[in-house]
């Protein structure tokens, strides 16, 4: 049998995060047990993927288990880009059309079983079985309210409004106080691109509209962007400036690629299917559907996160349309009133608070794209401000020294480079650095990539190590924090911390900090940043 299609340079590339995983079922042990490519026949190419992906499954399964998500997901993308592979040149073998489709089920499955980390969101739950009179009455309430999507109310929607009505209700009513500020903004540029303005309550179902929201899968922000779709709508996306935060930036982005998606294919279920997991997805639902575009024929044939999206999406607006019918406040809708002002370069948020008397929690929260509360270090960038304080802020800016104007070092990755290397060089600690830059795979640095180094009084050594790099340096004024204590209210998470016994170190209750951190459950691990005061 001719072999491998995978080049094993790809091969190397796409296992090697997976293969850390286990050494005893690894996928690079795989890799290296196949010969070198040669072109295979359709028909030999089955066994030839089931020989490389079996071994990246077991691996997938070995992650889930220790609740590695960082590794599942690198053995998920190596399984894909295999199959890819192997089914380009072998789209005619039924065997391995089949056996692809038992990957990515058993993927899905894997998936389902691994847990969200701290701060991490939770996809909408399975829809559990309701009788029948429930379901009519929920349909009943519907009728009386007037959508501009096609909205349904069956058996699994009503089981989705139970939930945001029954077991999610706190943290539901929470996030309807969030929307008052932005759901005016998004209704608007709906409005502008003619789109329904029902959209405007998809947020709740992405992120609960917190604007610095993430999901396990790496998503992120209110619209929960994947960094590549962020960049192909303009949205910038690095260590220094994420704009899929900023709600104003991704709720334009957002709207132009439900447009682009509903353009594609002509159907909202079915648009709003591939906003969760791409039209890629979609597409096969379609093609394993045979001809049905229906999403509830086709909901069989999708993720499951996927096949709840959608009926969480109705049942949200049922709930949001009549919320006094569901035992819910009507909250009145403020948006916030914001100015903008241009900065030149870096500058720190800590030092424009401190010389203007801003309030830096404030500006944090109104500028949520600012990764480290640091404006980029090149270029113009237009920092939001409280309405009113516009001039104050910008003259504030401009009397401030350049040399003064932030307390960090940057550095740029270079060939060779790892986290202790960059550690030892500035002085300062691994965990340092990794709780700056939410850093909590050490083998995941990339060449070019921007660090933020914090400086603290005395660092003399990080000031003669930025200089041949021309980073921007800063006088600092607070003290190093050891691991025993809280900067500014923050606290980094160290090896065996749990939240009782921080909790119990700052004198506070794990349910506040779970509070202020948006902590669902008690995980959390080294490198975390918590906000203890």
């Amino acid at each position: 049998m001719r072999r491998l299609l995978v080049p094993a340079v790809l091969l190397a590339v796409l296992t090697a995060g997976c293969a850390s995983v286990t050494s005893t079922r690894s996928a690079a042990r795989a890799a290296a047990d196949l010969p070198a490519p040669v072109p295979a026949t359709p028909q030999e190419t089955s066994q030839q993927a089931r020989d490389l992906v079996d071994p990246l499954l077991e691996a997938a399964a070995d992650a889930v288990e220790i609740g590695a998500g960082d590794e599942f997901e690198d053995c998920e993308a190596a399984v894909f880009a295999a199959l890819a592979e192997f089914s380009r040149h072998g789209a005619d073998d039924p065997e391995l059309a089949a056996y692809t489709a038992d990957v990515f089920d058993e993927l899905e499955s894997l998936s389902a079983q691994l847990q969200p980390g701290p701060g991490e969101l939770e996809p909408p739950p399975e829809p559990e079985p309701v009788a029948a009179e429930r379901v009519a009455e929920a349909q009943a309430r519907a009728q009386r309210e007037t959508f501009d999507l096609p909205v349904v109310v069956n058996a699994e929607v009503t089981s989705l409004i139970d939930f945001y009505t029954g077991p999610y209700r706190d943290r539901f009513v929470e996030a309807m106080q969030r929307a008052t500020k932005l759901l005016p903004f998004i209704r608007e540029e709906l409005k502008k691109a003619g789109l329904p303005a029902d959209l405007a309550y998809l947020p709740y179902v992405e992120s609960a509209f917190k604007t610095r929201a993430r999901s396990r899968a790496k998503a992120q922000g209110l619209w929960q962007f994947m960094a590549g779709t962020a960049r192909l709508y303009d949205l910038r996306s690095d260590t220094v400036v994420d704009e899929r935060n900023d709600p104003y930036l991704a709720t334009r982005a957002a709207i132009a690629h439900l447009a682009d998606l509903h353009r594609m294919f002509g159907d909202w279920e079915l648009a709003l299917a591939a906003y969760n997991s791409g039209s890629g997805r979609v597409q096969r639902a379609l093609r394993r559907g045979k001809g049905e575009t229906d999403f509830w024929e086709l909901r069989r044939h999708l993720p499951r996160e996927t096949r709840n999206y959608v009926p969480a999406l109705w049942a949200v607006l049922v709930v949001t349309k009549n919320p006094e019918s569901y035992g819910f406040p009507r909250f009145e809708e403020r948006p916030d009133c914001l100015a903008r002002v241009a900065v030149e370069g870096a500058l720190d948020l800590e030092v424009l608070a401190e010389r203007g008397g801003f309030d830096v929690e404030q500006l944090a929260e109104i500028n949520p794209a600012l990764n480290r509360r640091i404006t980029p270090m090149r270029g113009s960038y237009q920092l939001a401000v409280p309405c009113g304080s516009e001039q104050k802020a910008a003259a504030t800016v401009a009397a401030i020294p350049e040399k003064e104007r932030v307390r960090h070092v940057f550095h740029v990755v270079r060939k060779g480079d790892t986290l202790s290397a960059i550690a030892r060089h500035y002085g300062t600690s691994i965990e340092t650095i990794s709780a700056a830059n939410s850093i909590r795979n050490h083998r995941s640095l990339r060449i070019g990539q921007t660090l933020v180094i914090p400086r603290f009084p005395g660092d003399r050594r990080a000031t003669r190590a930025a200089r041949p790099q021309q980073d921007v340096t800063a006088k600092a004024s607070s003290p190093k924090p050891s691991s025993q204590t809280a900067k500014n209210g923050r606290y980094v998470v160290r090896r065996g911390d749990t939240l009782f016994s921080i909790a119990r170190r700052f004198g506070t209750t794990v349910a506040a900090i779970q509070e202020k951190n948006d902590i669902d459950g008690s995980k959390i691990h080294p490198g975390d940043v918590l906000l203890v005061r």
